[in-house]
């Protein structure tokens, strides 16, 4: 897969242009090709995330099973969904992890945050271990 990974810009100041700055890695905020790959690699996702359908070891969350949501994503933020159980969770993780190793992006420990409905205090314990959240 090819991706963008170094970026050019240059400014107008006073009529002239200024030296070549060069940026790392990404896309500039506001750049008008961000809506697409953010589109393009959320469907990468859900892809992969899709798969877990089939795998009798995934228990969906109570109240997406009927639609078969898994995830949700909008503008820079994700929503993963599964029973309060470890098993489901762990395979959920590790779907999560196949598609950060393949595109580079991860979730950052300190922004995320876990819900529980109904999970005993052992069951909340172990995901707790799992995620590392």
């Amino acid at each position: 897969m090819l991706s963008v990974e170094t970026v050019s810009y240059r400014y107008i100041v006073n009529d002239e242009y200024t030296k070549l700055l060069m940026a790392k890695r990404g896309l500039r905020q506001g750049d008008p090709l961000s809506p697409m790959i953010f589109v393009l690699v959320m469907d990468y996702l859900y892809r992969i995330l899709q798969k877990l359908k089939s795998n009798p070891n995934f228990n969906f969350h109570a109240n997406c099973e009927k639609l078969g949501i898994i995830n949700l994503s909008f503008a820079d933020d994700l929503l993963l969904f599964s029973r309060g159980d470890s098993g489901s969770v762990n395979i959920l993780l590790q779907s999560f992890n196949n598609f950060s190793s393949s595109t580079g992006l991860g979730a950052n420990p300190m922004k995320c945050r876990i819900y529980f409905g109904n999970v005993n205090m052992k069951e909340k314990d172990d995901i707790k271990k799992i995620t590392t959240f």
